[in-house]
């Protein structure tokens, strides 16, 4: 049998004869399987499925941007050399003859070079599958010897408004480009008509450098929240109070600082220099970041002033860093109650107060070998004193060690001695960059905090925060401190600090602050003879510029069997 204007099919099945009497019955049991054609979707019929513009029916208006891209090198036989060819790149507006509406208008990239062809290709075939409203729309091609890609729309680089953004309408940018597109913020175009962001071919660089907002996945594309703050500040104030989340808002902020010069800190804290009076008017404890074996994220503050981190058995060497960064973060966190304190506007120039962050690096040596059944060991680095400034190769005894979590009851000098834990610690000493800020960017701390259910005026944003409380000096208290006899800008009066003034100060703030020359102890943990309960006589006395020399005896007995520090008993 023929099956006539058929193709590509095949026939399965079997025949049975059943023989009775004179008659035969044919059973016949078929299956036809009617195939398709298959087409192979190569990119030659990917091309049809896009307009094709001839050169002669676009209009260019303007050219947006212009770049040569280099190609990867190939050798050349004649020269013998490796022969390096660039591309280059033309993005203009343009209008199209014979499209309705006219006087639509619409994006179009050339290529010209040895290599266009291939890059046309490959930006083809990168834009022929965009999906989603987030991508450039490609509209239409041409495949002369200049060929072009033509998108919907007049679109508009994004670095083209980045100076006319505000500090949350570029961290809005960088945001939606960086951790929910995933693409260079070089590559975010404005469709001016929509009022939409998209991400597509790679356009001028924004000049200024800027942080993302971290626990962000989704965001609206909006010009409102690029071009509006209050729009962009209500969005995303009604995110979850999440700490790590407003510390990157601060972040975005305080990126958009400008640095100024270089200094000698004349003291050993951060501290806000107003440049108009020549004088501080408040001063912080640093920001400490540890390494080594040190566990950075174990890091608190605690309600005296010290840092508190948790000793590991990771490393041998203990590293502590006070960089600009954290302290940055701090000081923002409370500006406008420093300033409400002082009388100060938002409205004045505030770029005059500059923050000066001594960079101070801290090292040591650590032999402590931790076993499962010790209780943790803390690390407690208490306040710097004010003055004089540290000095680079240095050594000082600034912290305590301590099982007890709240540091109220500390391992002797020489008991830690004996642990491998070191007594003092070297200082490596850098200089400082004041950066300031414009009012501008105060301002938008400043409704940040109100939208996120805080007081600017109080210090309430900073201690949800976890930083250290900045002390405001005001205008009464500057005659409380002496002129220190250091070096120190040329000028700098009114608010200056003298060793005696700060240790009371210091004695006040830390009465707690156990600490630093211990006399010896008489007994030895390591001697074979040793209990279980290692008797600690101590006699501690409180580092020098801390106070008048007081002294706590004490007599603490330490349960080496134990895994927690709850079993510590002081006598």
């Amino acid at each position: 049998m023929a099956f006539i204007g058929t193709s590509n099919f095949s026939v399965e099945g079997d025949a049975n004869n059943y023989v009775h009497g004179d008659q035969i019955v044919h059973y016949t049991t078929q299956v036809i399987h009617q195939g398709k054609k298959k087409h192979k979707r190569t990119i030659r019929t990917l091309y049809d499925e896009f307009y094709d513009i001839k050169l002669g029916a676009i209009h260019r208006i303007r050219d947006i941007y212009r770049k040569d891209y280099p190609t990867p090198r190939r050798w050349d036989i004649g020269t013998k050399e490796w022969q390096g060819f660039q591309v280059e790149r033309i993005i203009c507006v343009a209008e199209i003859r014979g499209e309705q509406p006219e006087g639509s208008r619409f994006t179009v990239v050339s290529y010209s070079g040895l290599y266009a062809k291939k890059a046309w290709k490959k930006d083809f075939q990168r834009f022929s599958k965009a999906t989603d409203a987030t991508k450039m729309q490609l509209f239409g091609i041409n495949r002369s010897s200049v060929p072009l890609l033509i998108f919907f729309g007049e679109l508009v680089p994004l670095a083209h408004l980045w100076e006319r953004l505000g500090d949350f309408g570029r961290g809005y940018a960088y945001t939606l480009a960086m951790s929910v597109w995933l693409c260079r913020p070089s590559e975010v175009w404005i469709d001016l008509e929509k009022g939409t962001l998209v991400c597509g071919m790679e356009g001028p660089d924004c000049d200024l450098l800027h942080f993302s907002i971290n626990n962000v996945e989704t965001l609206p594309s909006s010009i409102e929240f690029l071009l509006q703050e209050d729009v962009c500040i209500r969005y995303f104030s009604q995110l979850p109070l999440v700490k790590g989340f407003d510390m990157d808002v601060i972040d975005v902020l305080n990126f958009a600082s400008v640095v100024e010069g270089r200094t000698s800190p004349i003291i050993n804290r951060p501290y806000i220099l107003s440049t108009r009076t020549n004088s501080i008017i408040a001063i912080g404890n640093g920001v400490w970041n540890g390494r080594g074996c040190l566990d950075h994220y174990s890091r608190v503050v605690m309600p005296d002033g010290r840092t508190r981190f948790t000793l590991t058995d990771k490393a041998s060497s203990l590293n502590l860093y006070s960089r600009p960064s954290g302290n940055q973060n701090a000081w923002f966190s409370q500006a406008s109650n420093v300033f409400h304190r002082l009388g100060i506007s938002l409205d004045e120039d505030l770029s005059s107060y500059k923050l000066i962050v001594p960079h101070i690096a801290l090292s040591g040596i650590v032999n402590w070998r931790w076993r499962p059944e010790q209780p943790p060991v803390y690390f407690f680095l208490h306040p710097l004193p004010f003055s004089p400034s540290l000095k680079a190769g240095s050594v000082v005894s600034t912290h305590t060690w301590s099982f007890d979590e709240n540091g109220q009851t500390p391992i002797s000098r020489h008991r830690y001695m004996s642990f491998g834990l070191p007594t003092e610690l070297r200082v490596d000493y850098l200089i400082a960059i004041p950066p300031y800020w414009p009012k501008e960017t105060y301002k938008s701390t400043h409704k940040w905090q109100i939208a996120r259910g805080f007081d600017p005026t109080t210090t309430d944003f900073a201690r949800y925060l976890d930083y250290p409380i900045y002390e405001v000096l005001l205008e009464s208290e500057a005659g409380q401190f002496e002129e220190l006899s250091m070096d120190r800008p040329e000028g700098l009066s009114g608010r200056s600090f003298t060793e005696e003034s700060t240790s009371q100060q210091d004695q006040r703030q830390y009465s707690t602050m156990t600490a630093y020359n211990t006399e010896a102890d008489s007994m030895n943990v390591d001697s074979p003879t040793a209990s279980p309960f290692c008797s600690l006589s101590t006699s501690v006395k409180l580092q020098p510029g801390a106070g008048d020399n007081v002294y706590q005896d004490m007599d603490m007995e330490v349960d080496f069997d134990t895994t927690s520090a709850s079993n510590i008993e002081v006598d």
